[in-house]
């Protein structure tokens, strides 16, 4: 994997991807030149059949302010399409972060606002700082969440993002636990207890079953598997019943011993 990028950090530790945004002076501020680094390193990191686990954060004091003000100061010198083609790179990114193989987790902290909320809600869970704040910025400044709202309302009910997106306030992380945009909170200093936490839950489960399992759920919130394809959902089952992860669950879930997975 490429280690030269200038906006965001990757390691790898064993079977987990950790990607930091790397903008700490700009609070991991949105721009062009980050997206397109982020959404190579995923591009690579979704062909990487021995990595379960994908941790994105942000390093410095905030995970994401949003998308820096500076990159769309100079939007009205664009043409409209112009304008279109940039920001679908933004858009391509959270579909691709959401399309990812692996279980993705948002590790949160200081100021998440806009297109920051945005990664984050594209991802399969996030833990947030007990300091994080939230905010829907776009509305104070004329805009719209158009890109990142398609993944927040796979999180929200109908009524959050209308008292949230509508009035672009303020709100603290417990708020944010309570109608569903975070996951756990954490206090400063306990990530890697709460990261450890999460990951062991999944210790049990068949690394294809669980990536396939991700699959099939995005397949059904994004509706192109209905309760009306019963072909299609009769010859998914099918079919993961008959891959060696199947065989080997069924069989050692009667021989009363644990399984050994396929790498």
């Amino acid at each position: 994997m490429k280690n030269e990028y200038r906006y965001i950090e990757v390691l790898i530790e064993g079977n987990v991807v950790r990607i930091n945004l790397n903008r700490p002076e700009r609070h991991n501020a949105l721009i062009l030149e980050l997206i397109a680094e982020l959404d190579q390193a995923l591009e690579e990191v979704s062909e990487m059949n021995e990595i379960l686990f994908v941790v994105l954060s942000g390093n410095g004091r905030s995970f994401c302010a949003g998308a820096d003000l500076n990159w769309f100061y100079n939007s009205e010198k664009l043409t409209k399409e112009q304008s279109i083609a940039q920001y679908k790179h933004l858009a391509d990114l959270l579909l691709r972060l959401f399309q990812l193989p692996q279980i993705t987790i948002a590790a949160v902290r200081g100021n998440v606002f806009g297109g920051g909320i945005g990664l984050m809600a594209a991802c399969d869970f996030v833990l947030a700082e007990a300091n994080t704040r939230f905010m829907f910025s776009e509305v104070r400044l004329g805009l719209l969440p158009a890109t990142i709202l398609p993944f927040v309302a796979n999180r929200l009910s109908v009524q959050n993002l209308r008292k949230w997106i509508l009035t672009g306030n303020l709100f603290v992380v417990n708020e944010a636990h309570r109608i569903g945009l975070v996951d756990e909170i954490y206090n400063d200093g306990h990530l890697e207890n709460e990261l450890s936490a999460l990951m062991a839950s999944f210790e049990s489960a068949s690394p294809f079953a669980m990536k396939r399992a991700k699959q099939l759920i995005n397949e059904v919130v994004s509706g192109s598997i209905e309760v009306t394809n019963t072909t299609d959902t009769s010859t998914i089952l099918a079919e993961a019943l008959l891959a060696p992860d199947g065989q080997e669950g069924i069989h050692a879930f009667l021989e009363k011993r644990k399984p050994e997975w396929k790498k």
